[in-house]
């Protein structure tokens, strides 16, 4: 549990829906669609797996739902307030990504790392306060690797740079984390464990979105299931999705 994000956010745990995604689609051209019409919605204390097949589209939603990624068509909104209307660090306060290509390696300490987090109310300029540090202590006892603070980058397994990964992300203090594949490259061992640390974000009141190709694990967390197709989105639940026979061709196959 982390009581100090959930104090902070009492208003917003005590709301419903973060993200309203309203018939978007994303073109690398005018004739070429990566996602066309998708409508979803994700609500605060949920966790949400994205699945498909790879090139289906699923970092790029993942993206245009961080606003890294343009739409060409539809809205999304968050918290009712449409992301054109967003600052990019009030969105940042908002919406934590951590990509699946991210791969630091350097000789920046784990603590200072993590420690970026904290960029969306500090600025690179100003000097860190008590609630950034606390936010950066509790990022680093939710994830269990307080160990590792003094170690840099550089010195961590696959398995610790996730946890790292995703420390930075909580120590941001958002309301929704989007992790691209946390798991790959990861042992079962080191799978197992962020799966938990994962389930674990929601039991503090956030809500998670991310991607895994580990099926069975991924909808044993999940609340709700975004199933990929050539563009399209499906949304469903694992009872449902377990249910569908054409779901489970599409991620399974024949």
């Amino acid at each position: 549990m982390d009581p100090f994000w959930k104090e902070k956010h009492k208003s917003i745990i005590l709301s419903s829906t973060i993200l309203n995604i309203d018939n978007i689609s994303v073109a690398y051209s005018k004739r070429i669609n990566i996602l066309s019409q998708v409508s979803l919605s994700l609500e605060s204390n949920q966790i949400v797996a994205l699945i498909g097949e790879n090139g289906a589209g699923k970092s790029t939603l993942l993206k245009s739902i961080c606003g890294l990624t343009a739409i060409s068509e539809g809205s999304i909104k968050l918290f009712g307030r449409d992301f054109k209307e967003w600052k990019s660090t009030s969105l940042a306060q908002k919406i934590a990504y951590v990509s699946s290509s991210e791969n630091v390696q350097s000789i920046i300490t784990v603590e200072r790392f993590i420690g970026f987090g904290r960029y969306p109310y500090t600025s690179w300029l100003i000097s860190q306060t008590e609630d950034d540090f606390d936010c950066i202590e509790g990022a680093l006892k939710s994830c269990k690797i307080e160990y590792l603070r003094n170690k840099t980058m550089a010195q961590l397994s696959d398995g610790e740079r996730q946890k790292v990964y995703l420390a930075r992300a909580i120590a941001q203090n958002s309301d929704l984390i989007v992790l691209d594949e946390p798991t790959t490259h990861l042992d079962v061992k080191s799978s197992i464990s962020m799966f938990r640390l994962i389930q674990a974000q929601k039991e503090s009141g956030r809500a998670v979105l991310f991607s895994s190709h580990q099926i069975e694990k991924t909808l044993s967390i999940a609340d709700k299931v975004w199933v990929v197709d050539c563009g399209r989105v499906i949304e469903t639940t694992p009872k449902d999705f377990y249910e569908n026979e054409q779901l489970k061709e599409l991620i399974f196959g024949a």
